[in-house]
């Protein structure tokens, strides 16, 4: 592949391979720095990679790699068993088997389902950044019902894309 190749993909994974290395080390800012020493190593190996599955699966794995190191560097401990970052990395993996644009779409559609209030509370903890007590602050709401909330609208969303995936199987 070609440095061009491989930047155009992950700059389309950005979200997918971010997500990934932000669960490892839960700080925005030190997940967007390992995204992006991810994508100068992919870039500067593009000879070495095949394909974008290759490249995909790659990227996990030396995201997963300069992440432990980050933790190391900072001296903060591991929040995941190394059993489970393997865990997550497969089921990462399988994820890829789908087209990413096809998953935003039934995101995007699944949004459009849900009440104007989980919508806000989803606004205030991702699009803002709130923190859970921030988001009850604004909702004027306890604490434990925004991760209360959360949790449904997760599993709503969950369900939702779930059905328009296996609807689209069928068509």
């Amino acid at each position: 592949m070609d440095a061009q190749q491989i930047a155009k993909i992950l700059i389309r994974e950005r979200a997918s391979v971010h997500g990934f290395i932000w669960g490892i080390l839960r700080d925005h800012h030190w997940a967007e720095d390992v995204f992006q020493e991810v994508t100068a190593l992919a870039i500067d190996k593009a000879a070495e990679i095949n394909d974008e599955a290759h490249l995909l699966s790659w990227s996990r794995t030396a995201a997963r790699l300069k992440s432990m190191e980050m933790l190391r560097k900072k001296k903060k401990a591991r929040l995941l068993d190394e059993d489970v970052l393997e865990d997550l990395e497969a089921t990462w993996q399988n994820g890829d088997q789908r087209n990413s644009s096809d998953e935003l779409d039934y995101l995007q559609e699944c949004l459009k389902t849900l009440t104007p209030r989980a919508r806000r509370v989803l606004e205030l903890k991702f699009a803002e950044g709130g923190t859970g007590s921030q988001v009850a602050d604004a909702l004027s709401i306890k604490v434990h019902s925004v991760y209360v909330a959360l949790g449904r609208i997760y599993a709503a969303l969950e369900e939702c894309i779930r059905s328009r995936r296996e609807g689209a199987v069928r068509d």
